[in-house]
C-alpha cells in the first residue's frame, strides 16, 4: 500500500486540522475527525515536491508574522514555508544530510529556529543547532561550555522561554548493537542559554512512572504525562508534581499527533484517526493534588553515562520510527486482565473476580462499572485496530443468574494474544 504524504497542522484556536496532500498538491480542511474537504490547489516546484516526499516524515510547524507557516521535517534539516495567501510551498534551506535527528525538539528563541537532540542511524544526537536563515541557510551548531545529556530523545524535553532554558531528562536509551533493551535515564538537566552551560538538577523521583507511561507532552510551562486514568502535571522550574485523576477518562494517546494551543494540549488517539482529546492544563491544575518533587539531587552517578559506546552504522532510522509508532502498549492492568482471561481458558470470569483483577473491588459499584467498561473497551479497541482481533473479550449473562455478567476470551484468539504479549 502506497504511503500517503500529508503535512498536517492545527489552526490557532481550532479543533479541526488542515493539511497539504503532497501527492496531489491539494490544500485540505478537516470537516469532522479524519474527514476532509478541498480548500484549493497549492503551488510547489517539482524539485521541492520530490525532496519532501523522498525525505518524508512528520513536520513540526510554526506560524510566522507574515501570514505563513514554517514546516521542519522530522529526521531532516529541511525547512519549508507555506504562504497562506498564495498557497505556495517553497523550500528555504540548503541542507543535504538527514536521518540523524528523528524526534528532535524544535522551538523558536529570539526569532531563531532551534533543533535539539534526536536519534537516527542507530545512535543518539545531542547537538543544539539553529537555522541560519539570513546567510548560510544551513543549520549551525551552538557549542555548550560543558558536557550535557548523552541522549536527548523522547521523555521530558522542552524549552522554557520564561527562564530561557532547555530541560532534558527521562530519555530512552536503546542498546542498538546489543540486545536492544530499552533503559531510561533518570537524570534531569537544564541548559542555560545565557551562559551556555548544562546543569544537573537531580534524578527523576519514583513518583513518576518513567518506564510504564511514555505519552509525554510539553506546553512551554509544564510537562504533561498521560497515564490510564490520571495525568501528571510537572513544573520543572518549581520542581513540583501534581496529580489529576479521573476514573471515567482514558488519557493515554496511543501514538497519534498532538498540537499545542496556549496551555492546552490537543491530541488524537489511534494514529490520528480520533477521537480528539483536549487537555486544558491550567484548568486541571486547579483540581490536581501536589504529590511531591519531580527530581532530587543525586550526583553519585552523574558521569556513569560518559562511557557509552559510540555507534557506527548506516541505514534509515525512519523505518524503525514508523514501526515503533504502530506498536500499541498495554499497561499493567490490561496485561493482567488478558493473562487472567487466557489462564481461565474456556471458563468464564465472574464480575466479582474481574473487579479483583482490575484492583477496583474496594471502590464504589459505579466506579467498578466504569473501570470494567473502560478497560475492556480499550483492550478490545487496541486488539481490533492493531491486530485485527475483533471483540476479543466477550460479555455473557451468567447461566446461574441472568442478572450477572461473566467474561471470557472469544474462541480462537487465545494463541494470537499470547503471541502479542
Amino acid at each position: 500500500m502506497a504511503l500517503d504524504h500529508y503535512i498536517n497542522w492545527l489552526p490557532n484556536k481550532q479543533n479541526l486540522r488542515q493539511r497539504i496532500n503532497l501527492d496531489t498538491r491539494i490544500w485540505e480542511s478537516e470537516i469532522s475527525i479524519d474527514q476532509w474537504a478541498i480548500i484549493r490547489p497549492i503551488s510547489i516546484s517539482d524539485q521541492d515536491q520530490a525532496t519532501i516526499i523522498s525525505k518524508f516524515n512528520r513536520a513540526d510547524y510554526f506560524y510566522l508574522p507574515n501570514q505563513s507557516i514554517r514546516f521542519v521535517i522530522q529526521g531532516t534539516g529541511i525547512v519549508f514555508d507555506f504562504d497562506l495567501k498564495s498557497a505556495n510551498l517553497s523550500r528555504l534551506d540548503r541542507t543535504v544530510h538527514s536521518g540523524y535527528n528523528f524526534s528532535a525538539v524544535r522551538f523558536y528563541r529570539n526569532n531563531l529556529l532551534y533543533s535539539v537532540g534526536g536519534e537516527g542511524f542507530w545512535s543518539y544526537n545531542r547537538h543544539i543547532t539553529y537555522f541560519d536563515e539570513k546567510s548560510s541557510k544551513e543549520w549551525e551548531i551552538l557549542r555548550p561550555k560543558n558536557k550535557g545529556p548523552e541522549m536527548i530523545s523522547d521523555g521530558f524535553q522542552g524549552y522554557s522561554s520564561k527562564d530561557d532554558a532547555f530541560y532534558s531528562g527521562g530519555s530512552n536509551n536503546k542498546n542498538y548493537l546489543e540486545d536492544e533493551k530499552i533503559e531510561y535515564t533518570k537524570e534531569f538537566q537544564r541548559f542555560n542559554f545565557k551562559n551556555k552551560t548544562w546543569e544537573v538538577l537531580g534524578n527523576i523521583t519514583d513518583i513518576i512512572p518513567l518506564k510504564e507511561h511514555r505519552t509525554i507532552y510539553w506546553n512551554g510551562t509544564h510537562f504533561i504525562q498521560m497515564a490510564r486514568d490520571r495525568i501528571y502535571i510537572i513544573d520543572p522550574v518549581q520542581n513540583e508534581v501534581y496529580l489529576y485523576k479521573d476514573n471515567a477518562t482514558y488519557f493515554e494517546a496511543g501514538g497519534g499527533e498532538y498540537y499545542l494551543s496556549g496551555d492546552t494540549i490537543k491530541y488524537y488517539h489511534f494514529m490520528n484517526r480520533g477521537p480528539l482529546s483536549v487537555i486544558a492544563v491550567n484548568a486541571l491544575l486547579k483540581k490536581a493534588e501536589l504529590v511531591g518533587k519531580f527530581y532530587e539531587a543525586d550526583y553519585t552517578n552523574y558521569y556513569l553515562g560518559a562511557s557509552i559506546l559510540l555507534i557506527l552504522a548506516a541505514g534509515a532510522y525512519w523505518i524503525y520510527q514508523r514501526k515503533r509508532k504502530l506498536q500499541p502498549t498495554f499497561d499493567s492492568l490490561e496485561r493482567k486482565l488478558l493473562k487472567a482471561l487466557m489462564d481461565s481458558g474456556d471458563n468464564f470470569i465472574p464480575t466479582n473476580e474481574l473487579n479483583e483483577i482490575l484492583e477496583c473491588d474496594t471502590k464504589s459499584q459505579e466506579n467498578q462499572r466504569r473501570i470494567r467498561f473502560m478497560t475492556i473497551k480499550q483492550v478490545n479497541e487496541k486488539l481490533a485496530f492493531y491486530y485485527n482481533i475483533k471483540n476479543a473479550i466477550e460479555r455473557t449473562a451468567s447461566t446461574e443468574d441472568k442478572r450477572l455478567i461473566t467474561y471470557r476470551l472469544k474462541k480462537g484468539v487465545k494463541e494470537k494474544i499470547k503471541a502479542i504479549l
